[in-house]
């Protein structure tokens, strides 16, 4: 999981941006710790890892897509490896196929890039040795400084400094970002890119927050211009970014982020943070946890879906916070990100003191869905609240999965709850299998003289009937067609007539 986020970070990151740095030394330290090698199998079947079955989750089918792409089958990681050569076997595969065929393929990209430690089926990368060459030029050195570097007074430094900070209220920054897009070397961008910098750490410095805002998002803007063009000098704008975005100024997006109106607004502050990267995380989760205001709460929980969407942790730690509002907030930003590895998280939410939080777990599990989401719906089909066993049943009924159906059926007999009861039956007959159809009958029918079924009840199960359909349902509610009841007689006219 953690290999597949950060396949996920290397394509949005440059390899040398901080957060993707952060994900490669955390995993290249997991792998160290365990002493043993990392062993990935790809086959039609799903993926195994070290002989067992691998984990699901969109950042990990996004990656064994990526590896199918380029002809992989199986691949292994030495524990060893380091998380430079994660950081190049991973750029490698983030390539284009038809970029990787150039190079020989991918085991060939990954040989150029230098990765090592690293097996694609069956076969061990070997880069090739690095060598050493005499450096170009001549003229004399001073010892201890390389090449073209001045040695500078203090007080040299001092008047660059005044200089600078003279001109910069009136530097044209729209100029020198026109520069730094267009020069032809790489050293010329890097010292327009340094006079950005200084020109934004000075507005920091001066509390000068609009003028900053509006550079950085500038910035923004060209690093999405550069990604297809220019890929070296849109990692250099984006560590530019990185370096400019203190804590005051990262505040100050989150703050512009929560009193944003418009949704085009919203989506540039949330694509400037997305940028900056994993140090946004903990100011949007401190300012969703204090948000009053409903739309800034979405706007909060949007940019860090948007965050989880590249790879970055969401804090998941904080799903056992004592506050219920802070569960409750975290609970409902992984149900967004309909990741499948949050739901173990979910079984200590479902079983939360507070009501509310229980709810949200409900609700992100019925987004999440799938097999594992089942039994903790199961659970919550017996919650106390009536309400939430309701919320529940309408969740399992969304996954249509026929593993529902002995945990409904068995709500529905012990359920007392007249709205409960319904939105049971119409679970039953979104999962549509044939074993619901003796209980369906049963409900749709008139009951006995000592206990009459209500009829609100009574249409849900005709409904569930016809959404369930074969011939057994089909005898039931042809039998319903001389019923005493008017509602039950027209829900059966109109389920019939669907046929």
């Amino acid at each position: 999981m953690d290999l597949a986020k950060a396949f996920a970070l290397g394509e949005f990151y440059p390899l040398t941006h901080p957060t993707l740095t952060q994900a490669l030394l955390s995993l290249a330290t997991t792998l160290l710790s365990t002493g043993e090698y990392l062993e990935i199998r790809l086959s039609p079947a799903g993926v195994s890892v070290n002989g067992g079955h691998g984990p699901r989750s969109g950042h990990v089918d996004r990656f064994v897509h990526r590896l199918a792409e380029h002809g992989v089958s199986s691949i292994a990681l030495r524990h060893d490896v380091g998380a430079e050569s994660l950081g190049r076997f991973l750029s490698a595969v983030a390539l284009p196929p038809r970029i990787a065929k150039a190079a020989g393929g991918l085991g060939g990209a990954m040989a150029a890039a230098g990765a090592a430690r690293v097996a694609l089926n069956g076969h061990w990368i070997q880069p090739p040795p690095v060598v050493v060459g005499a450096s170009a030029g001549g003229g004399s050195k001073v010892e201890g400084l390389e090449p073209g570097i001045a040695l500078w007074s203090a007080h040299d430094m001092y008047e660059q400094v005044r200089d600078s900070a003279v001109r910069v209220e009136h530097e044209n920054t729209d100029e020198l970002r026109r520069l730094m897009r267009e020069t032809a070397t790489e050293s010329e961008r890097l010292a327009v890119l340094n006079r950005l910098e200084f020109v934004a750490q000075y507005c920091v410095s001066k509390e000068m927050m609009d003028r900053v805002v509006t550079l950085i998002q500038d910035l923004r803007h060209d690093a999405e211009e550069l990604r297809g063009r220019n890929p070296a000098a849109r990692g250099m704008v984006m560590l530019a970014m990185h370096r400019v975005a203190n804590r005051a100024l990262i505040e100050e997006l989150v703050t512009r982020l929560g009193k944003a109106r418009s949704e085009d607004e919203r989506a540039s502050l949330r694509a400037t943070l997305l940028h900056i990267g994993a140090d946004t995380v903990s100011p949007l989760v401190r300012s969703l946890v204090a948000a009053t205001d409903v739309s800034a709460r979405r706007a909060y929980r949007d940019a860090l879906v948007a965050l989880d969407q590249v790879g970055v942790p969401l804090l998941e730690d904080m799903v056992g916070d004592e506050r219920w509002f802070v569960v409750r907030n975290m609970v409902g930003i992984l149900g967004e990100i309909r990741s499948a590895d949050a739901v173990d998280h979910f079984r200590r939410t479902i079983e939360h003191s507070d009501a509310r939080v229980r709810r949200e777990t409900i609700l992100a599990l019925s987004k999440i869905g799938g097999e594992e989401a089942v039994p903790l719906l199961a659970k919550g089909l017996n919650d106390k609240e009536p309400s939430l066993r309701a919320a529940a049943a309408l969740g399992m009924g969304l996954t249509k999965l026929a593993t529902t159906v002995t945990p409904l059926l068995a709500r529905l007999a012990q359920e007392t709850d007249q709205d409960t009861q319904v939105e049971v039956i119409r679970a039953l007959g979104r999962v549509g299998d044939a074993r619901a159809v003796p209980v369906l009958a049963e409900r749709a029918s008139a009951g006995g003289f000592f206990h009459r079924t209500p009829a609100p009840i009574r249409v849900e199960a005709v409904r569930a009937l016809a959404d369930v359909g074969g011939e057994p349902a089909r005898a039931v509610l042809q039998r319903l067609l001389k019923d005493r009841n008017d509602q039950v007689r027209e829900a059966v006219f109109a389920a019939l007539a669907k046929e």
